[in-house]
């Protein structure tokens, strides 16, 4: 609830600067043009859809087709020492996700500022892969290497609503927070033991059943968008 409350007082304070504009207009008028922002989160955001870039087409005043793109990878290396013994064995973790979103906005300009909500579809491709090598990932094994391999999908929809504030023609500040439902998918995981021996190596692979998830929750909540307008 605090960090709907964060989002919901930016969104004000951006409402109440209309009280002191009365100057020039300093939003693009232009019949169209592209905007291509950055996105920078706060901590306490835990979002598994955090999109870095945007790209914002306006065909017109009122509306725009927008375009959200989002990639992280996370990779966790250690090692696992022989016990009384000289060996090393390692684990290696790397989880990977692409996820990209298209959506559509109804904007309405208020002065200097731009306000809009909006819907868009949200797809993702990544992996969760691990990697053994002389080891089972608990103890030291000299002749025992594996692996997981497990393809990972995801697929939503989400509702949006947010606020810039230009500060010339072709520079704004935004933010900007919504309500998303997205499915995770965890594919087939392939599990494969190689077996390290003088004559020959074996290996043998087990496969588990796919698996998936669903959440409705907050996003976007205390995102910084930092926005610069081509003509």
């Amino acid at each position: 609830m605090k960090k709907f409350l964060i989002s919901v007082t930016v969104l004000i304070f951006f409402g109440s600067i209309l009280n002191t504009i009365y100057g020039q207009d300093t939003i693009n008028c232009k019949e169209n043009w592209l905007s291509f922002e950055g996105q920078i989160y706060p901590s306490f955001n835990g979002d598994n859809y955090r999109p870095q870039i945007k790209v914002r087409w306006n065909f017109n005043e009122k509306s725009a087709l927008r375009l959200n793109t989002n990639f992280q990878r996370k990779v966790d290396y250690k090692e696992i020492y022989e016990s009384g013994g000289q060996g090393v064995g390692s684990v290696n973790k790397i989880s990977s996700m692409y996820q990209f979103s298209i959506g559509y906005e109804a904007q309405k300009k208020l002065g200097n500022i731009l306000i809009y909500s909006g819907f868009e579809g949200v797809i993702g491709f990544g992996r969760n892969d691990e990697y053994g090598s002389r080891t089972d990932s608990v103890t030291y094994i000299s002749n025992l290497n594996y692996n997981y391999k497990q393809p990972v999908q995801s697929l939503g929809a989400r509702l949006f609503m947010g606020g810039d504030y230009y500060l010339k023609s072709n520079i704004y500040l935004g933010t900007e927070f919504g309500i998303m439902f997205l499915k995770t998918t965890y594919q087939n995981r392939t599990y494969e033991t190689i077996y390290e021996s003088s004559s020959s190596n074996s290996s043998v692979f087990v496969d588990t059943p796919k698996k998936s998830s669903s959440a409705l929750s907050y996003s976007g909540l205390g995102v910084l968008r930092v926005g610069f307008i081509f003509k």
